[in-house]
């Protein structure tokens, strides 16, 4: 095995050519740790149809992608796509969207939300202007009620999430586990001195 690999199907620990394979790849049909190339497929992909676990392309397939169409399983940002939680972009977010404050709870400015609103007897399920009010307690602002989810809704969304799941998993998981595991695949060993 080789440390630099150039050639028209390179394997080695950096790979350059265009059926590439290494931990770094750089290449057409690039697959590796790091894959960089049109269609690159690796644990960090870039590439025009890049796709894997960590994604930056064009048409982006990953459990995280940023692209301009993206598939994300747990994440997705870009101009157009879905994910379970998304960023910026017209990104259908499943379960919402996820910012940093948010990940850790720190929304800024917005109270903690707990329980089923309900507001003078009415049922705010339903009323999306009306998901969140304070409760008076004595004339002081209460906790802040908001709706539970519907049971329907919630299956809805975990079995979509499952679907992405599984477009991932035979679109690119199952190959990506394939190059890491597979012998003469992708090189994680050190080379053999002589």
């Amino acid at each position: 095995m080789q440390i630099v690999a150039v050639g028209p199907e390179p394997v080695g620990l950096i790979a350059i050519g265009s059926n590439a394979t290494g931990i770094l790849a750089v290449g057409q049909l690039a697959t590796g740790v790091v894959a960089v190339g049109q269609l690159a497929t690796g644990v960090v992909a870039v590439g025009q149809l890049a796709r894997g676990g960590i994604v930056v392309g064009q048409l982006a397939l990953g459990l995280v992608s940023i692209g301009q169409v993206s598939v994300g399983v747990c994440w997705s940002a870009g101009l157009v796509g879905i994910g379970a939680t998304s960023g910026p972009g017209l990104i259908l977010g499943l379960f919402g969207r996820l910012s940093l404050l948010r990940l850790i709870g720190r929304a800024g400015g917005l109270l903690q939300v707990a329980g089923r609103g309900v507001s003078d007897g009415e049922d705010l399920e339903d009323e999306p202007g009306r998901a969140a009010e304070l409760a008076e307690a004595g004339g002081a602002g209460g906790p802040v009620n908001a709706p539970a989810l519907k049971p329907w809704r919630v299956a809805v969304r975990v079995a979509v999430t499952v679907a992405l799941a599984a477009v991932w998993w035979f679109g690119a998981g199952a190959s990506l586990m394939d190059a890491l595991t597979q012998s003469g695949g992708i090189p994680i060993d050190a080379p053999q001195e002589r």
